[in-house]
């Protein structure tokens, strides 16, 4: 039986060779290289700010909120990449200036920049946090330093602007991404009357300080995230507790999410760091119209303004939800560009809806928002 089977292995293999040859060599074929899977676009995620941004305060750099965004991000970008270009110790003054971390261009500004106009039409997003280190330092157990305070927020108002309008500028239409900041101080309270009230001052500058960097960022097109909230810290409620001791919500999210009131250190830990890198996702994720009154025009007169969006998922299209534009104008779907000549005076108020794409992967959501606007024609 053996022999018999080796010859009729032996009379058949020559026609499965033949029919093998036939299937590779058959034209027209699709070849095994054209059937793979064309690899997801080269995107990037561009950090900058301060130690925060270096995961400062989290037990491993993995657990710090740039990080987390990241890995989150990409299950949106499957080919993100990121560049973080985060300083410990980073002021609005030393982002624009010499600081203690060596940059190619000198600034973490500069490389920023450079960075931005190198890799143009493929960065998804700019995250940054800076502002906290132009008045952390104004604080102790004694009280708060208003001197101090008001020469960083001088520093703020004059260096945020210059850092936002140079991105923009290397990057037009740049989705950015700033952040308001928990306060750190608020653990004073544990110290006794003295320390209530240095934490009281606390609160009311910090709230302060939020207000500046939300204008600053608004005013530059980039969305805030908004840290501050999560932890609550205008909440004094004495609804919570700390190692045993009834506290003020505010005052025990320090403690539960900052080293403060272990050793001293204002930097948030892990548990803070998965609340900033939430506050991101969230303006991240959801797409926002951004607000603002659009200049007027004359009649017969070309006239040409952008509405622009910032948040999820790219592209978006743009449609009027209700009223009407000035006749003669028409809101591109793609652009957001309203162009045209007015052909009547007169003001004309309107809103607009834009939608995002669907996410790439499960769940395949999709967000819109709606905005409010006037044009007038004169």
């Amino acid at each position: 039986m053996r022999a018999r089977s080796r010859l009729l292995l032996a009379l058949v293999m020559p026609g499965l060779m033949l029919v093998t040859v036939a299937m590779v060599s058959t034209p027209g074929a699709t070849p095994a290289a054209a059937m793979r899977v064309k690899p997801p676009p080269t995107e990037y995620y561009v950090a900058m700010g301060d130690s925060l941004g270096q995961a400062g305060g989290a037990t491993a750099y993995q657990y710090g909120y740039v990080n987390l965004v990241y890995q989150h991000e990409l299950t949106r970008y499957p080919g993100l990449q990121l560049e973080n270009l985060s300083c410990d110790g980073a002021s609005t003054t030393s982002v624009i200036g010499p600081s203690g971390c060596t940059y190619a261009t000198g600034t973490q500004l500069g490389d920023a920049e450079s960075f931005l106009r190198a890799h143009a039409g493929h960065v998804a997003l700019v995250t940054i946090d800076i502002g906290a280190n132009d008045v952390d330092q104004c604080a102790d157990s004694s009280g708060i330093d208003t001197g101090c305070v008001d020469t960083g927020v001088a520093h703020i108002t004059t260096n945020l602007p210059l850092i936002l309008s140079g991105l923009n500028a290397a990057y037009p239409g740049l989705a950015m991404y700033g952040m308001d900041y928990y306060d750190p101080f608020l653990a004073d309270w544990l110290s006794g009357p003295s320390g209530q009230f240095v934490a009281t001052q606390s609160e009311a500058d910090t709230v302060a300080l939020n207000s500046l960097l939300t204008q600053v960022y608004t005013t530059a097109d980039a969305a805030t995230a908004d840290p501050a909230t999560l932890f609550q810290i205008t909440n004094f409620a004495p609804t919570s507790s700390y190692m045993g001791m009834v506290l003020p919500e505010n005052v025990a999210l320090a403690c539960q999410w900052t080293n403060m009131c272990d050793d001293g250190d204002f930097h948030a830990d892990d548990a803070g760091h998965a609340q900033l890198a939430a506050a991101f996702e969230q303006v991240i994720d959801d797409v926002t119209v951004n607000q603002g009154s659009l200049p007027s025009g004359s009649v017969k007169v070309s006239y040409t303004t952008t509405l622009t969006s910032t948040g999820g998922n790219l592209p978006c299209t743009w449609s009027v939800a209700s009223g009407s534009l000035p006749p003669g104008l028409r809101l591109h779907r793609t652009t957001g560009a309203i162009s045209g000549k007015p052909r009547s005076s007169g003001t004309y108020s309107f809103s607009v809806q834009v939608r995002d794409t669907k996410n790439r992967t499960p769940p395949a959501t999709q967000d819109s928002a709606t905005g409010a606007f006037s044009i007038t024609i004169g």
